[in-house]
C-alpha cells in the first residue's frame, strides 16, 4: 500500500521525535491544535433561544391554509415569553434591591428595567401603557425608599 508524502512525514517526524527522546531524555513538545472560530466568542451580544424546530401540535387546524399562521404563532410566542420573562426578571431585581435598600444598585438597575421594558414595548410584545405602569410603579417604591432614608 502507498502511503502519500504528508502522511510519510508525519510518521518519520514522530519516530525522529520518540527517538531522539528515547536517547536524550529530553521529552519532545507536542503540538497543540489551534483553537477553531467556533470555540472564540464572538460577541457578548444577546441571542435568542432558537424556535423549535418542530413544535409540539397543541391542535391541528382545521383549515390546512391556517398551518403556517400556526406554526409561526408558536415560534414568536417562544420568543415573547423569554422577552416577558428578562423584563419580570429585572423588576424583580429592582424590587429586591428597593427592599436591600442599596440606593446605588437600584438606580443602576432601573436603568437597566427601564430599558428592557422599552425594548419590550419597540418589539410588541407588550402594551406602551403597561410600560408606563410598570416604571411609574417602580419609580414610586425608588422615591418612597428615598423619602425613608432621608429620615
Amino acid at each position: 500500500k502507498l502511503i502519500s508524502s504528508v502522511a510519510m512525514r508525519v510518521i518519520l517526524l514522530a519516530l525522529l521525535a520518540a527517538s531522539a527522546s528515547a536517547f536524550s531524555g529530553v521529552v519532545a513538545p507536542m503540538r497543540v491544535a489551534a483553537p477553531c472560530r467556533a470555540d472564540v466568542v464572538m460577541s457578548t451580544k444577546f441571542v435568542p433561544p432558537p424556535a423549535p424546530v418542530e413544535p409540539v401540535k397543541k391542535y391541528t387546524p382545521t383549515s390546512m391554509g391556517v398551518n403556517p399562521r400556526v406554526f409561526k404563532d408558536r415560534k414568536s410566542n417562544v420568543y415573547n415569553r423569554y422577552y416577558k420573562s428578562t423584563q419580570t426578571t429585572a423588576l424583580k431585581k429592582v424590587n429586591a434591591a428597593i427592599s436591600a435598600g442599596d440606593k446605588a444598585e437600584v438606580l443602576k438597575l432601573f436603568s437597566l428595567a427601564t430599558s428592557v421594558i422599552d425594548k419590550n414595548v419597540k418589539r410588541g410584545i407588550i402594551h406602551r401603557n403597561k410600560a408606563a405602569r410598570n416604571k411609574s410603579r417602580t419609580q414610586k417604591r425608588i422615591s418612597v425608599m428615598g423619602a425613608i432614608a432621608a429620615n
